[in-house]
């Protein structure tokens, strides 16, 4: 019997940044949230290929770590890194500083 090919997993990330449209409980991660985000940007990281590069104003499901999420409400705005996994995009778990912010102002 042939063994199938095992799935190339690409080292892929960008800084992304939107809106938050929607916030929920993340349907099978415990500890995280789903965000809905109307997105305004995706920038490549160095040294990354940028997966998640979608035209501007189209809305992308991002999951969150819900401790990042603090006080986050509708209409505020999100920036962080995040990468393409198998069941989406995902925010880095522990981000740097200065790569995660949360507020008012985009």
């Amino acid at each position: 019997m042939e063994k199938s090919p095992m799935a190339q997993v690409i080292e892929n990330q960008a800084q992304i940044q939107g809106q938050i449209q929607t916030i929920g409980e993340h349907p099978s991660l415990p500890g995280y949230d789903v965000v809905s985000l109307l997105l305004m940007s995706s920038q490549p990281v160095p040294g990354k290929v940028n997966l998640l590069s979608q035209p501007v104003g189209t809305s992308l499901n991002l999951t969150v770590k819900h401790s990042l999420l603090a006080e986050a409400k509708v209409g505020f705005y999100l920036r962080c890194r995040a990468k393409l996994v198998p069941d989406g995009a995902m925010c880095e778990k522990e981000p740097e500083p200065g790569t995660f912010t949360i507020g008012y102002q985009p």
